[in-house]
């Protein structure tokens, strides 16, 4: 069974976990008794090496996705019972979230238009600054007619 059908048809699944496990139990009890213990003995040392049936059976539901997604559920089920709790502090979480998204997605657009996206010229891995210096001053623009030169 898939972890997805074990999620919402836990009545089938909690069957069928309890028939197998009992399967196994049965089968255990008619090994021992093949080799020689009485049945009463058998289902005794049996008991003692599986354990309660109850907790297997919550060891068995603790493994897998399912599990996993069960837990997820609750927590968001209890997360938003304490929001609905408390108006002011949801007020105040929501409002921090949001302008914490907001001013994210600012920046990111600023640091795309000038960092990560190329310059819009044919070849902008040519694009460079020229300078020329003198004594006067150690760096400066260049004039058009010194460009021509």
């Amino acid at each position: 069974m898939r972890w997805y059908q074990r999620l919402f048809r836990r009545a089938r699944t909690e069957k069928q976990l309890d028939t197998e496990l009992r399967f196994h139990l049965e089968q255990q009890i008619a090994d021992y008794v093949a080799t020689g213990m009485t049945p009463k003995e058998a289902r005794r040392r049996v008991r003692l090496e599986f354990g309660g049936l109850d907790q297997v059976k919550e060891e068995c539901r603790d493994v897998g996705a399912a599990r996993f997604l069960e837990t997820i559920i609750q927590d968001v089920r209890y997360g938003l019972r304490q929001l609905r709790r408390n108006p002011g502090f949801t007020a105040v979480a929501i409002t921090t979230l949001a302008l914490g998204i907001g001013a994210t997605a600012a920046i990111f657009t600023v640091v795309n238009g000038v960092l990560l996206d190329p310059l819009p010229y044919p070849h902008p891995g040519r694009v460079m600054i020229l300078t020329e210096s003198s004594r006067k001053s150690p760096e400066m623009g260049v004039s058009y007619l010194n460009f021509l030169d």
